[in-house]
């Protein structure tokens, strides 16, 4: 158990339960990687068109970056996969490369019904499960492995991507720090490490803005905000922070910063792996979305300002489930609590005898009994 009498560690710690209620569970992620598998094998072994080819299946996306966020007020994650073929770009137009795919998939006798197409990829409906969007392309270069041009449907034409690429420059950022806070704390207390090489703080900042964006947008979501712009902000603002808290203020503040020093002219966010990507195009000619972004930040911006002026976990609570959703705020809050009970009943929680604060047994504290029926 992390010491209760540090504030910083115990809001790192709830932050990082809220997160953990967000991502994909192991049981979802073993039937995404069973039906992903099935798709390849299915897509393999088309005679018509992509069997000749060597190409290459895998998945891209909050999947690979592990930032994988519950919709809000939904049971579906997303996967995204793509289908990088290793061939002349010359060889292909975009609209074959897409249509192929789609004759593909309608040949299968399950597929067929779950198709929803895309301007830029096909989706898979599985109904109350997760959704999988499919995104076909060739690569672009002989020589760089990652860069693909990918069919854009309503401009009728290629664009450029780097979905693999971007995976690895994001998680680059997020291994910028190499002990987090938790992780240190949880070695200062002599206790197991967990799993934190998938905890990142800048994985747990990124869900966290995410969901904030579902909860600020769930009334309208007309003109909300994309994951892979949050996502990418995040991690060009990325200063390597120890803790999840500090790394949430210092991307939210160096937004904010970035607007207003902007002015009337836009921000825009491009692909850090392939600046001819814009992820922020279609604010140009939909200005609602900037609009819409920056109230968005500028809110974001206010609440986490009075969680700071805030003392102690339990008067944050309030502006927590405000930011994030009370529901993921009440099961961070009891495992902290399970985690705590388990602590006591091991006889490895202590009450400092001069503060009353508890924390780790040390001199100078008293072991906390166990709890028994009726107090005995």
């Amino acid at each position: 158990m992390f010491t209760l009498q540090d504030a910083a560690t115990q809001i790192d710690d709830l932050l990082d339960k809220m997160a953990e209620q967000l991502q994909l569970d192991d049981t979802r992620y073993d039937r995404m990687k069973s039906s992903y598998q099935a798709i390849k094998d299915w897509i393999e072994a088309d005679p018509v068109f992509f069997k000749p080819f060597k190409y290459d299946v895998y998945p891209h996306g909050s999947v690979r970056t592990l930032t994988t966020v519950k919709p809000w007020g939904k049971d579906e994650f997303d996967l995204d996969i793509a289908i990088h073929l290793v061939s002349a770009l010359s060889a292909h137009t975009p609209e074959r490369i897409y249509n192929e795919l789609k004759r593909r998939l309608g040949e299968h006798e399950r597929y067929k019904g779950m198709m929803e197409l895309k301007n830029r990829c096909i989706r898979l409906n599985y109904a109350g499960d997760f959704h999988m969007d499919i995104l076909p392309g060739v690569q672009e270069f002989p020589y760089d492995n990652n860069r693909l041009k990918v069919p854009d449907r309503e401009r009728k034409t290629w664009v450029s991507s780097n979905p693999r690429g971007y995976a690895a420059w994001f998680m680059a950022k997020a291994n910028m720090v190499r002990e987090s806070l938790l992780e240190k704390a949880m070695r200062a207390e002599n206790l197991p490490a967990d799993n934190f090489k998938h905890k990142k703080p800048l994985q747990r900042a990124v869900q966290l803005i995410k969901r904030y964006r579902d909860v600020y947008f769930q009334k309208d979501d007309t003109y909300k905000t994309s994951s892979i712009i949050l996502t990418t902000l995040a991690g060009q603002l990325y200063n390597g922070e120890e803790s999840i808290f500090a790394t949430v203020e210092n991307i939210i503040t160096a937004i904010r910063s970035q607007v207003t020093m902007a002015g009337i002219r836009r921000i825009k966010v491009l692909n850090p792996v392939n600046a001819q990507e814009d992820f922020t195009d279609k604010w140009d000619a939909e200005p609602n979305y900037y609009t819409a972004f920056k109230n968005f930040c500028e809110h974001l911006y206010d609440e986490w300002l009075l969680l700071k002026k805030r003392q102690g976990v339990l008067n944050e609570g309030r502006v927590l489930g405000d930011l994030f959703g009370s529901d993921i705020l009440i099961k961070a809050q009891t495992a902290q609590t399970l985690l705590l009970e388990k602590q006591r009943n091991a006889q490895q929680l202590g009450m400092d005898r001069k503060t009353g604060i508890l924390g780790k047994v040390a001199a100078g504290t008293t072991v906390v009994k166990p709890n028994t029926f009726f107090g005995q």
